[in-house]
């Protein structure tokens, strides 16, 4: 039975709801507060379970009695949903005095993937790949059910401390249909994860893909493909511009997870994976390469591509279950037919020309720039060999240029080193500042980003930039550079309580939609601690103001803080 709707009280501008009974629910304490929703962790004594309850405002256009009919229908059918990676629906319930709507939700014991992306700015490429094939299961579990999420966005991302994914606030949405409880209004945060046709549109299958993309992307680079921006602007640049490389971003990206973002987030809806299966098989694929150790290059080189469901017909009949089609066999060892032969034959007359045509220094050069400029780290040690060699040629200008691409190599090797994690033992064979180097990383992948810059300050400080570990020297420097770029907030309740209170008057709505994001992160980042009570309940409470202003409700006053 669907749970009616429990007529309590639960005012938006409280700062303190602990123990208020909403119908069988009883509020322990505030989790978080976002733009559209305020969300409380709740114990259901009669489950004998805790419970996570949402509150949602209901546009004012809509009756409360037909809102509530359609909510128990709605959830009739989010009830039947059972998937590992998706946050289970107990029950939904309308708060009539408020017009706010309440989900009660499955209790997950993690954090939103938005606050994990916050504190270590980016992630690493095969934790990437183990979110986006939990995330893309679960795209294939809903959309099997003729339901899209519409939506997605690392906020709505759980993920548990043994890296389990759970994707929450899922609604019946259908594919092209707008929602009863729609608005006008459209979110900017939301808008930077939509795919393009969701401007004008509606949302499909393919829209969900788009998101899954920018997500990627954005665990990828540390930033968005497009920074929000006005609704106008950004539905025409995500219209217009070519599909975002995250190899133009990121050094060292692998070229099969940037070729899966890519297609996903491309502009035109056909040239994105043609299904949530597809998706799921090329990431099952992904995992194969790095289990087995294969390179990027190998892989390339094999025609292989995780994604090319659309072009290649083996990949397609696979990505979708069916048995792969077999040509006829005629009898002969394909070694003896005559296309083979001419092909080997071809082939060797090319090794015998190669190989009896020395290269000139140039030449080496300009190859071993192509291989600098790989994705592949096997390209990377190849270049450096050639390059040491062409370090000592008599001429300068090849020389020169030789020393700067040697480095270049170094540095890219380090940093993938540096980035994948060394085994404990294989660090033994590391020493001085290679090793700092490669923990101070780790350290700032980690979330200890005061420990890392000490670290990297010193190695810029110390190391010779024109010495024989000047690459060590330019990876600091590039480390320093971001780690500039992620905002770190201040512990002194002073500064907090400024930052807060800088939005009492502003009006622009880009500054009012950065505020959002300072204040739910101060208020999450402090909740728990203690002394912090009294900033997070301001942070909280500006939040909702800074919220009624964007959504254009009257401002009404804000209750004190209650002792």
């Amino acid at each position: 039975m669907v749970p009616p709707a429990y007529p309590s009280r639960v005012l938006a501008t409280r700062s303190s709801v602990e123990n208020t009974q909403v119908g069988p629910f009883r509020i322990l304490k505030r989790l978080g507060t976002s733009r559209r929703q305020q969300v409380f962790h709740a114990r259901q004594e009669a489950q004998d379970r805790d419970v996570v309850l949402k509150f949602i405002n209901l546009p004012p256009t809509i009756e409360w009695t037909k809102a509530l009919d359609k909510i128990e229908r709605e959830t009739v059918e989010l009830r039947k949903l059972r998937h590992e990676n998706l946050v289970r629906v107990y029950g939904v319930g309308v708060h009539e005095e408020d017009s706010k709507i309440f989900f009660a939700t499955e209790l997950i014991e993690g954090e939103p993937l938005s606050a994990i992306l916050a504190r270590r700015g980016k992630l690493a490429p095969d934790l990437v790949v183990e979110y986006g094939h939990q995330i893309a299961e679960a795209l294939k579990y809903i959309h099997n059910r003729e339901i899209i999420h519409s939506k997605l966005t690392p906020d709505k991302i759980i993920i548990t401390p043994d890296h389990k994914v759970k994707i929450s606030d899922l609604r019946l949405n259908r594919a092209k249909k707008r929602r009863w409880d729609a608005t006008r209004k459209r979110d900017l945060e939301i808008a930077a994860y939509m795919a393009p046709e969701q401007f004008d549109e509606g949302a499909t299958q393919k829209s969900d893909f788009y998101s899954l993309g920018v997500i990627l992307y954005e665990l990828l680079t540390g930033k968005l493909p497009y920074e929000p921006d006005t609704m106008g602007r950004m539905a025409k640049v995500k219209k217009e511009a070519t599909a975002p490389s995250v190899a133009e971003e990121v050094m060292n990206c692998p070229i099969w997870l940037d070729r899966i973002v890519t297609q996903m987030v491309q502009p035109d809806p056909r040239q994105r994976p043609h299904s949530a299966r597809a998706i799921t098989f090329a990431f099952e694929e992904i995992k194969k390469i790095d289990a087995t150790q294969k390179s990027a290059a190998s892989q390339v080189a094999g025609n292989f591509n995780p994604l090319t469901a659309g072009v290649d017909k083996t990949a397609a009949r696979r990505a979708l279950g069916k048995k792969p089609t077999r040509e006829k066999y005629d009898g002969t060892p394909f070694y003896q037919k005559t296309p083979f032969m001419i092909a080997a034959l071809v082939g060797l007359l090319a090794v015998i020309v190669f190989f009896a045509i020395p290269k000139s220094h140039a030449k080496r050069l300009k190859q071993a720039e192509s291989q600098v400029a790989s994705l592949d780290p096997d390209d990377w040690r190849k270049a450096a060999v050639e390059l040491n060699f062409l370090m000592e040629s008599s001429d300068e200008a090849i020389a020169e240029r030789a020393t700067d691409l040697y480095f270049e190599s170094k540095e890219k090797s380090l940093e993938m080193n540096a980035r994948s994690g060394v085994a404990p033992g294989a660090r033994n064979f590391y020493t001085g500042n290679i090793k700092s180097y490669i923990d101070a990383v780790q350290k700032f992948l980690g979330g200890e980003h005061a420990a890392a810059k000490f670290e990297f300050e010193r190695l810029v400080r110390e190391v010779d930039p024109e010495g024989d570990e000047r690459h060590v020297y330019g990876a600091a420097t590039k480390q320093l550079q971001q780690l500039s770029g992620i905002l770190s907030l201040p512990a002194n309740p002073e500064t907090l309580m400024a930052m807060i209170e800088k939005y009492s008057d502003e009006t622009n709505e880009l500054k009012l939609m950065q505020g959002t994001k300072v204040l739910a992160r101060i208020s999450n980042q402090f909740r728990r601690n203690p002394a912090y009570e009294e900033i997070c309940d301001a942070a909280d409470a500006q939040l909702i103001v800074i919220q009624n202003r964007l959504d254009g409700v009257p401002e009404v006053p804000v209750d004190e803080p209650v002792e």
